[in-house]
């Protein structure tokens, strides 16, 4: 029997990701007709259809999906293997791709370097910092390595180490901030005073649950896409808003002079370090997360 080439696995998934003959070759760097050749080829070393065509459009099949989805995984296993090899077998040398999502990596990244430099100074780090979304579908992909994010995420396949919590402080207009603290109640605040991130940042989901903002009336339709342009809108309406407790720690909020508190009850978020379970450098991924826990005592 002959196994598939990973090249033409690569076709394969280039041609799912692309929809597309042509833009699957041009990424390829192949010609159409070869990468169609080797479709075919495939087709006939696994006894299966894998895409249904016509003159002008195709489909992938449901075994042909399956097949993407497998085929994935075999090429980032043997990226993994290539890479190993390339170490000599030292997970704690060569190069490592980190992603982190926005609402962590400003405040993390640069202390987290800093000290992978000193206990760990053969290894070179590639940082991505995009949303949690993006993020994990990478780390699936085999695009990055390692992520540092925001718990919990959707149920998936990865190996993931809890490093440590990040409590939610309540920043603000002092008057707005002081009323708070002395009723506990959201209901208390006016309508629309409650600025947050956009959706598809993960700190708005996590402080909504954790500080039970159940009345979305107090929440301002505006939406901030970044935690600077966040805590200057919540300064210019005299509003308040949630700060996770590393970006206080890095100054946050201090140059717009919002007055900032704990809050009474235990919110927070949990911070993970997710890698796949078929990397071959899981001690290193571990000894990344042991440093991320020690940042945040």
């Amino acid at each position: 029997m002959y196994l598939p080439n990973l090249k033409h696995l690569r076709y394969l998934l280039a041609l799912y990701q692309e929809q597309n003959f042509h833009r699957a070759a041009s990424v390829c760097f192949v010609s159409q007709s070869t990468l169609s050749s080797a479709i075919l080829k495939l087709e006939g070393q696994l006894n299966c259809q894998l895409i249904e065509r016509d003159n002008k459009s195709f489909l992938f099949t449901a075994q042909g999906l399956e097949v993407v989805e497998r085929s994935r995984q075999l090429l980032v296993s043997a990226n993994e293997l290539v890479n190993f090899a390339k170490q000599q077998g030292d997970e704690f040398s060569g190069l490592v791709r980190i992603g982190c999502i926005p609402t962590i990596a400003p405040f993390l990244l640069t202390d987290f370097v800093n000290a992978c430099q000193k206990t760990l100074p053969d290894l070179e780090m590639y940082l991505r910092e995009d949303t949690t979304e993006n993020l994990v579908k990478m780390l699936n992909n085999g695009e990055i390595d390692v992520l540092i994010l925001a718990l919990p995420i959707a149920p998936n396949s990865f190996h993931c180490k809890k490093v440590g919590k990040d409590p939610f402080l309540m920043a603000g207009e002092y008057a707005l901030v002081n009323k708070f603290k002395q009723t506990g109640n959201y209901q208390s605040l006016p309508e629309q005073s409650i600025f947050l991130l956009s959706s598809e940042h993960c700190l708005t989901e996590h402080a909504v649950s954790a500080c039970q903002l159940a009345d979305k009336a107090r929440i301002n339709p505006f939406s901030a896409s970044s935690l600077s342009t966040l805590v200057q809108m919540t300064a210019l309406h005299q509003g308040i808003t949630f700060l996770p407790k590393m970006a206080v720690n890095k100054g946050v909020g201090q140059a717009e002079k919002l007055s900032i508190e704990k809050l009474d009850n235990d919110f927070y978020r949990e911070i993970g370090v997710l890698w796949r379970k078929t990397s071959m450098r899981n001690s290193l991924y571990n000894q990344l997360g042991q440093i991320v826990e020690g940042l945040l005592k």
